[in-house]
């Protein structure tokens, strides 16, 4: 009976070993691409707000799922510029810098290294693309707003694909509604290096290059109501340009105006912004599923707002009396939705810059 027990006994070390073995093995798995979108400012209670009033999400479609720590290197309560650095870079900064260390010394970011790795690289956003969020992931800066200096460096960044807006910071100053200090033409600047498009209806003709800037208005996108496209269509013409890379891809997307709503504190354009962000998930997992070598994560920056939904919040499916703590960013934790290889390595509670160090070791 002795040596029975000890046979079982030894029969159980080596499973538990193999086990072992095979989820570090499943964990240790590098996807070929890697979609990554940040939702600005979004927290559980827009989510939340968002599937009351339009029904089941594409967020839901994740199995795996995680909340981090969003405070930057000086404030527990972080700006979208500490916050997209720490998710670009893995390193936390303080706030109003982009892609710099608190003393100045730039970081390498996501994009770098997916470049140093043979990948195509790419942001879709709905604000202006020098934004706090893109410009963490492709730009190094003392000052967020600096978006001249920021443009700039984004033009010449390596990026091969830019959706957004923010057309005026693109023109020379001495051009009608140029927002630039400067005489410098960063549109021309551009050209030289791949096609632009200035409309929608031009992007949605054109046929998909290896290489593309789309530019859709002077400033940030019209809001999700007031658009005839949606994040997700703009995904999708991001992906057909940057699967033609062998290598793989890298993509970050952005819904910008979550963030921006939830300043105003309005509560039917957070959840308009909050569905148009879903549509880009929806793009982004069906592009997932069908190639089945592309991790997608999903997250926040921050929360804003401090939106509640106490008793008599919600009529006949609607919101109708939201509480806001804040007009502002605020400390909470946020979710984190991730799929396909290496999507497990996201599950759990960690700290923003946590999240950062993971995807460039995934891209590695």
């Amino acid at each position: 009976m002795f040596t029975h027990f000890r046979h079982i006994r030894s029969f159980c070390l080596i499973f538990a070993l193999l086990l072992t073995v095979a989820v570090s093995a499943q964990t240790d798995i590098k996807p070929r691409n890697i979609i990554f979108l940040i939702g600005d400012g979004m927290g559980v209670a827009h989510i939340t707000a968002a599937r009351i009033e339009h029904g089941q999400l594409n967020l839901e479609r994740f199995k795996i799922m995680g909340l981090h720590m969003t405070g930057s290197a000086n404030d527990y309560v972080t700006d979208s510029a500490a916050a997209g650095t720490a998710l670009a870079t893995g390193f936390k900064t303080d706030n109003d810098m982009v892609g710099q260390t608190p003393d100045g010394k730039p970081l390498k970011n996501l994009m770098e290294y997916a470049r140093e790795a043979g990948k195509a690289t790419g942001v879709t956003v709905t604000s202006i693309l020098p934004h706090a969020t893109p410009a963490a992931f492709s730009a190094h800066h003392i000052a967020r707003y600096h978006y001249d200096t920021i443009t700039e460096q984004q033009a010449n960044s390596g990026l091969d694909v830019m959706i957004g807006g923010g057309l005026s910071n693109y023109y020379p100053k001495t051009t009608p509604g140029s927002r630039r200090k400067d005489d410098k033409h960063i549109l021309n600047l551009l050209r030289e290096k791949m096609p632009v498009v200035l409309s929608i209806a031009t992007l949605r003709k054109i046929k998909a290059p290896k290489q593309l800037t789309a530019i859709l208005s002077s400033g940030h996108l019209p809001p999700a109501i007031k658009r005839d496209y949606t994040l997700g269509e703009l995904t999708a013409k991001a992906l057909e340009c940057l699967t033609q890379n062998e290598k793989g891809f890298v993509l970050m997307i952005e819904g910008s105006q979550i963030d921006l709503a939830s300043h105003d504190q309005d509560m039917p354009r957070i959840i308009g912004e909050t569905i148009d962000f879903d549509s880009a998930v929806k793009t982004s997992l069906d592009f997932a599923e069908k190639d089945g070598n592309t991790l997608v994560v999903v997250t926040a920056d921050h929360e804003t707002a401090g939106i509640t939904l106490p008793m008599k919040t919600i009529e006949n499916d609607k919101i109708v009396k939201p509480t806001f703590a804040s007009d502002n960013h605020t400390a909470v934790m946020v979710p984190i939705f991730a799929y396909g290889p290496g999507a497990e390595n996201f599950a759990g509670i960690q700290a923003i810059d946590d999240v950062g160090r993971k995807l460039i070791e995934l891209v590695k």
